[in-house]
């Protein structure tokens, strides 16, 4: 049995010809339309794509979200019309979608990448991507829009003209209506061919950082004797975030990492300190209330029946409830040798901030740290017959 395919139509000239070509391939589709009523001619585009659907038994889904008007409007349709596709591919068990991006679209992206000083996984557009495990099949790379109209009329394939892209309202508009259309198509082809010797540069740049990153041990200096620090740290940012940056950005970056430093960058800490980098995910400071005598572990810390020394402490009931948090300005532990700023202890340890944030104490009912993971509990809850021990997990 052949495989069905999900074909994204708007109804415009681009994807009615991707239809068509399709169809005539004798695929098994089911055609995803999406409405989003916000031009006068949404409801004439979509009984285009209806009509056409039923005059050869094609199966059709619709989909009409509503806009909260708190988003921007094209990331916000981006990601309904595909969290859409998404669906229905499951659903009909397959994971191939196709999109009629065709080389007009290709050009435009790579000059907005350009215009942006952008760095990317690729320049221009893939003729195929994996996106939540389904493939995003571009079959239309190599035609212009012109040829796909050309097409439709050829072929008496009706087709809409979205009014939304007459406009400058976009950038990516601004760039089709300034630069794309005024193109002839040999000039086309040889942009196409300067995109394919970039992404050629692109993928060897990348294979470099990889290999770099692969023996790194962190060292600032290390990474900045590199030709291309910049790239190297956007790469290895865009690894465990999975954003890209701009050159202008991680210039910036590696200006300030070159002395102590704690920066926040989408949800995640990068620190300079000692000559080290470090990162890691923000965490939420929280708060945990032991309410008795019990052994648990989270993914925080542990509370255990055995352990070292250090991570001895002997509680009694009127010490509940007890509560473990994060470290506060003016904590201190009353150790045998005197009072301890909690804070000192961790700046004598040489511990980075981005670890400092998340140091845990313990507090009894009194209000009083009796315990701080490095340090162990202070003088009044030792004991040689312990009945608690802590241990912090830093990752």
């Amino acid at each position: 049995m052949q495989k069905k395919i999900i074909v994204a139509c708007s109804g415009g000239p681009d994807s009615m010809a991707l239809l068509d070509k399709l169809y005539k391939q004798g695929h098994t589709i089911i055609v995803a339309h999406v409405n989003y009523h916000k031009r006068d001619t949404a409801n004439r585009d979509e009984k285009i794509v209806r009509d056409y659907c039923q005059k050869r038994s094609i199966e059709v889904e619709v989909q009409e979200p509503t806009f909260d008007n708190k988003s921007n409007f094209q990331s916000w349709a981006r990601k309904v019309r595909y969290d859409f596709f998404f669906e229905l591919a499951a659903k009909n068990d397959t994971d191939q979608i196709y999109v009629a991006h065709h080389l007009d679209d290709h050009l435009e992206t790579y000059l907005f990448q350009k215009s942006r000083n952008m760095l990317c996984d690729h320049y221009g557009l893939k003729s195929e991507n994996i996106m939540k495990g389904m493939k995003i099949i571009r079959p239309l790379l190599h035609e212009t829009k012109a040829q796909l109209i050309e097409y439709c009329d050829q072929n008496n394939i009706e087709y809409g003209i979205d009014e939304s892209n007459l406009g400058n309202d976009y950038t990516r508009n601004k760039i089709r209506h300034s630069q794309i259309e005024k193109m002839s198509l040999l000039e086309k082809l040889r942009l196409n061919e300067e995109i394919q010797k970039e992404n050629i540069k692109l993928k060897d740049k990348r294979e470099k950082a990889a290999s770099f990153l692969k023996g790194w041990d962190r060292s600032i200096d290390t990474l900045l004797k590199q030709e291309d620090a910049w790239f190297i740290l956007e790469y290895y940012l865009h690894l465990e975030i999975g954003n890209h940056y701009s050159k202008k950005h991680m210039k910036s970056l590696i200006e300030q990492l070159q002395s102590n430093c704690l920066l926040e960058i989408d949800g995640y800490y990068l620190e300079s300190y000692e000559g080290m980098l470090y990162f890691k995910k923000i965490k939420e400071n929280k708060s945990y209330t032991v309410s008795y005598l019990e052994y648990i572990t989270n993914d925080s810390f542990s509370l255990l029946k055995t352990g070292k020394v250090i991570e001895s402490i002997y509680v009694s009931e009127k010490d509940f409830p007890l509560v473990i948090r994060s470290v506060k300005p003016g904590d201190q532990i009353k150790l045998r040798y005197g009072t301890k700023k909690v804070s000192r202890f961790l700046i004598d340890r040489k511990i980075p901030k981005i670890y400092r944030k998340e140091w845990l104490v313990m507090e009894n009912s009194a209000k009083k740290v009796i315990f701080v993971p490095g340090i162990g509990c202070d003088v009044e809850h030792f004991s040689i017959k312990p009945n608690l021990f802590m241990v912090q997990y830093l990752t």
